[in-house]
């Protein structure tokens, strides 16, 4: 698992940084990178070379990374194995409670000055076929916690969480 420091340094890194600026890592698709350890890029090849990155995420294991950061979207089994990693990094460090539950972070992200309460829940489908991928929660700050189940009971973990790169 990443430790913080090693989180603090891959949240921080400026929008669209070279992949090579970040850990070591290899392609699970065209855009999804692994560094291991839960640890994961996004990037977007449309901003430039060097496999610009967008975004940080931990993921519960390379299935879910695929299923919930692929563009085009997912288009594999929707029967999801076991997962690969330990738990998501605590986010104790960024001013946010350790608590990643559904209703926790539902309620935490709703009262957050700025919250967008209609569009702070939402869930992704295939077109081709209508199959549910993932229910998301959108935070403030950059932060999207994702959830496997298109009805997340309250006690649900997240399968992944995203942490969008600042722009400055």
């Amino acid at each position: 698992m990443i430790d913080r420091i090693s989180w603090l340094s891959v949240i921080g890194k400026k929008l669209w940084s070279p992949r090579a600026v970040f850990p070591p890592s290899r392609p699970l698709s065209d855009r999804v990178f692994t560094c291991g350890g839960g640890l994961y890029l996004m990037t977007n090849p449309k901003h430039g070379d060097g496999d610009p990155v967008r975004a940080v995420g931990w993921a519960q294991s390379d299935y879910w990374a695929q299923r919930a950061w692929e563009s085009p979207p997912f288009r594999g089994e929707l029967a999801p194995p076991p997962p690969q990693w330990d738990r998501p990094p605590s986010r104790k460090f960024l001013g946010r409670p350790d608590d990643l539950s559904f209703g926790s972070v539902r309620d935490f992200e709703g009262a957050q000055p700025g919250a967008r309460k209609a569009t702070l829940v939402n869930a992704a489908y295939r077109l081709t076929d209508g199959a549910f991928l993932y229910c998301a929660i959108n935070g403030t700050d950059g932060v999207t916690y994702i959830y496997g189940s298109n009805d997340p009971k309250p006690d649900q973990q997240p399968v992944a969480i995203e942490f969008r790169l600042p722009a400055h």
